[in-house]
C-alpha cells in the first residue's frame, strides 16, 4: 500500500540512499528506519485536523478567543450519527435515519441524493446547482452546491423545518447564518456544517418544537428569569420553523474592508437567488445572522442591504476591527434600518462583549430600534449550542412571522 503513495519527498528519500547505510550492510538498522518512516506516513494520512497556528487558521485573521476559535468539538463525518443527546432531548421521539427509511413520493424527489436545478439570473445567465441529502441529524438537511462564477467553494448546508415535506404548500422564512472563524478555516463542506453540526441547531429546533424550553435546552446557561422570558415569548409566538442556510465562507481580513468583493457578489447575486429557487421561501421573509466573525459578516450584509433582509442578527459578534465600517453603513442606511428587526446577542462571559456594546450604543445614537440581549455563558461552543442557537431561531421566527416593516425585495 505504501509503495503506491508518492509521499516520500526527495530529502526524505536521500536518507535511505546515504552511502554510510548502504556500505555498512546494516540491514536491521535500515529496516528499523523504514518501519519508523512508514508509521509516520500512516499517522499523517489519518489526520485531517489542522493544528493551532497552521496555515489553515492564520492567527492574525482570527478574533481572540472566539466561540469557533477555541477548542473544537470531536470531528464526525456529515453522515454519522449526532453525538448523544442531552437529558432534555430524551423526551423526543427517535429520529429515523434516511438510510433506514427511504423517502417516498414528493420527499424522494425533493431530497434525492443528487439532483440538479437551474436558476435564471438577469434573464441571460444560467446558474447550475446540485443538492445532496445529509443524514444523521435530527432535522431534514441537505447540501446545495452552486456552480458559482465568483466563489469556487460554493457549498451551503440547508436545515429544513421538521414539517417541510409534509406541509408541501407552506412557505417559510429563510435565514442565512454564517459560521465563526474556525469553521471559515475548514474545508467547504465541513465549514458549511457550522450551525447544524458544530452549533447543534438541529437540537435547538427539536427543543423549540415543544414551545416550552428547559434549562437543559440552554446547556444550563440560563437564569430562571430569562428562561421565563423565553417561554413567555414562545407562548405569544409559537415556533413555526425557518429554513436555515449556512454557506461556506472565507476568513475575513483586516485588509479587505470586512468582506471580499467576489464573495459578496456570490452571496447577493448567486446564493440568494439559488435558495429562493430551490426552497419554498416566503416573499420578503429573509433574515441574516452569524456568530463571532460570522456576526460581523451578518451585520455587514444586513446594514448594507436592508432592502433585501427583513431581520438582521448577530451572536457574540466580533465587531472590534469593523465598527467604523458598520457605523458608516448604519448612518447611510438608517432610514431603512429603522424599519428592520435587529438583534445583538452577547453574554456575561463574552470576550467580544465590549465591541457588541459599542455597536449597541452606535445604533442608539442613530435612533435605530433593536434588541440588545445579554445572556449567560462564555464565548465558546457550548454557548452556540444552547443560548446562541435558541436566541437566533426564536428571534427570526418571531419577527419574520409578522408583517414586514417597510419595503423589501
Amino acid at each position: 500500500m505504501l509503495r503506491k503513495r508518492p509521499l516520500i519527498c526527495p530529502k526524505e528519500f536521500h536518507l535511505f540512499q546515504r552511502p554510510g547505510l548502504r556500505e555498512t550492510g546494516n540491514r536491521p538498522l535500515l529496516l528499523a528506519l523504514t518501519l519508523l518512516f512508514s508509521l509516520a506516513l500512516i499517522g499523517c494520512s489519518q489526520s485531517d485536523k489542522p493544528s493551532a497556528g497552521s496555515a489553515n487558521s492564520p492567527p492574525h485573521l482570527v478574533p481572540a478567543a472566539g466561540p469557533s476559535e477555541t477548542s473544537l468539538p470531536r470531528e464526525t463525518t456529515p453522515s454519522s450519527t449526532v453525538e448523544t443527546q442531552p437529558p432534555a432531548q430524551k423526551r423526543n421521539k427517535p429520529v429515523v435515519k434516511s438510510e433506514e427509511k427511504e423517502p417516498k413520493g414528493a420527499s424522494a424527489r425533493a431530497l434525492n441524493s443528487r439532483a440538479s436545478l437551474t436558476v435564471r439570473l438577469h434573464d441571460k445567465n444560467a446558474l447550475e446547482a446540485e443538492t445532496e441529502m445529509i443524514s444523521g441529524f435530527k432535522t431534514p438537511a441537505e447540501y446545495l452546491t452552486i456552480s458559482s462564477k465568483r466563489f469556487p467553494e460554493a457549498v451551503v448546508a440547508v436545515m429544513l423545518p421538521l414539517e417541510y415535506e409534509r406541509e408541501s404548500k407552506r412557505k417559510y422564512p429563510l435565514v442565512i447564518a454564517f459560521g465563526g472563524a474556525a469553521e471559515c478555516a475548514r474545508p467547504s463542506k465541513k465549514g458549511a456544517l457550522a450551525w447544524i453540526h458544530y452549533y447543534k441547531s438541529d437540537e435547538a429546533v427539536l427543543a423549540l418544537g415543544h414551545n416550552q424550553l428547559t434549562s437543559e435546552d440552554f446547556r444550563g446557561l440560563i437564569t430562571p428569569e430569562r428562561l421565563e422570558d423565553f417561554n413567555g415569548g414562545l407562548k405569544r409566538h409559537p415556533y413555526g420553523g425557518v429554513i436555515l442556510a449556512c454557506p461556506a465562507s472565507p476568513l475575513l481580513s483586516l485588509k479587505a474592508r470586512l468582506e471580499f468583493p467576489d464573495y459578496e457578489t456570490f452571496v447577493m447575486e448567486e446564493l440568494i437567488p439559488a435558495l429562493k429557487s430551490r426552497y419554498r421561501v416566503a416573499p420578503g421573509k429573509i433574515g441574516v445572522d452569524g456568530v463571532s466573525m460570522g456576526g460581523s459578516r451578518s451585520m455587514y450584509y444586513g446594514f448594507k442591504y436592508p432592502e433585501v433582509f427583513s431581520s438582521i442578527g448577530s451572536v457574540q459578534g466580533a465587531f472590534g476591527p469593523y465598527l467604523d465600517i458598520l457605523g458608516d453603513l448604519a448612518s447611510k442606511k438608517k432610514d431603512l434600518l429603522r424599519q428592520r428587526f435587529i438583534q445583538l446577542v452577547t453574554s456575561d462571559g463574552d470576550t467580544m462583549a465590549p465591541s457588541v456594546e459599542r455597536l449597541h450604543r452606535l445604533l442608539v445614537s442613530e435612533d435605530i430600534d433593536h434588541v440588545y440581549l445579554k445572556l449567560t455563558g462564555p464565548h465558546d461552543y457550548i454557548f452556540n449550542q444552547g443560548p446562541g442557537a435558541l436566541a437566533l431561531l426564536v428571534f427570526h421566527n418571531r419577527v419574520l412571522g409578522t408583517v414586514a416593516r417597510g419595503p423589501v425585495k
